[in-house]
């Protein structure tokens, strides 16, 4: 038995980044990028106004939280390397700040 072929990220979401589209399914072209730990991702307007877009987590080694406040505040949730969130709803209102690990 052959091991599942890797899924291959989505347009433009390069290695090592934590990307956000502006639209669902990874669309729109390209994806705003960021790549360390981050306490205000807010004046990126594809993480700041995620709703009704999407995210995509091309970690080389470990998962990221993201942030619905500033500085790793409000909500959080985990992304797993290697994943991506096709739709993100109402639940995710602003990703505000990010870490991973």
């Amino acid at each position: 038995m052959t091991a599942p072929a890797a899924q291959a990220a989505p347009y433009h979401c390069y290695a090592k980044a934590l990307c956000a589209y502006a639209t669902a399914n990874y669309g729109s072209g390209d994806p705003q990028r960021v790549y360390e730990n981050n306490d205000d991702l807010t004046m990126y307007g594809y993480f700041y106004y995620i709703q009704g877009g999407s995210l995509y987590n091309n970690g080389q080694s470990c998962n990221v939280t993201v942030y619905t406040g500033k500085n790793r505040s409000g909500s959080h949730y985990q992304l797993n390397k290697g994943t991506g969130w096709k739709s993100i709803g109402s639940n995710l209102p602003h990703i505000s700040s990010n870490h991973w690990c």
